[in-house]
């Protein structure tokens, strides 16, 4: 069971994600900022971090930068989930530093082929 963690200021977004993604079999672990993504990250270590970007405290784009900073998890995928679905939103996420990038609504077929993609680049995970 992998650990993901899914940060995001709406509760139904947060619930929605959790929902796929234990369906999957993976352990979800839930921040409604910032702030408490980052205390998350230090305590759960997550494989993998679906990150809202605009969030109170810290938004995605800080929160990023600090993972990035940190030896310990700077290897960590993490995907900017986003309203945010201008044409060049996707690319200033990508230059940000972000694995990747997801657009709300989230499609629940694309999330989990995302999310096996970054968990398994190799493509032997289970199942396939």
């Amino acid at each position: 069971m992998r650990t993901i963690l899914v940060a995001d200021d709406n509760r139904l977004s947060r619930e929605l994600l959790r929902d796929i993604l234990e369906t999957a079999d993976h352990r979800v672990v839930e921040a409604r900022d910032g702030g408490e993504a980052l205390r998350l990250i230090e305590e759960a270590a997550p494989e993998l971090i679906l990150l809202d970007l605009e969030m109170p405290v810290k938004d995605g784009y800080a929160v990023l930068e600090e993972i990035r900073a940190h030896p310990r998890f700077s290897r960590i995928p993490v995907v900017a989930v986003t309203a945010k679905v201008m044409r060049n939103d996707r690319e200033q996420a990508m230059a940000a530093g972000f694995s990747d990038y997801i657009p709300k609504p989230v499609s629940t077929a694309d999330l989990r082929k995302l999310v096996d993609q970054l968990l398994d680049p190799s493509g032997k995970g289970a199942g396939r």
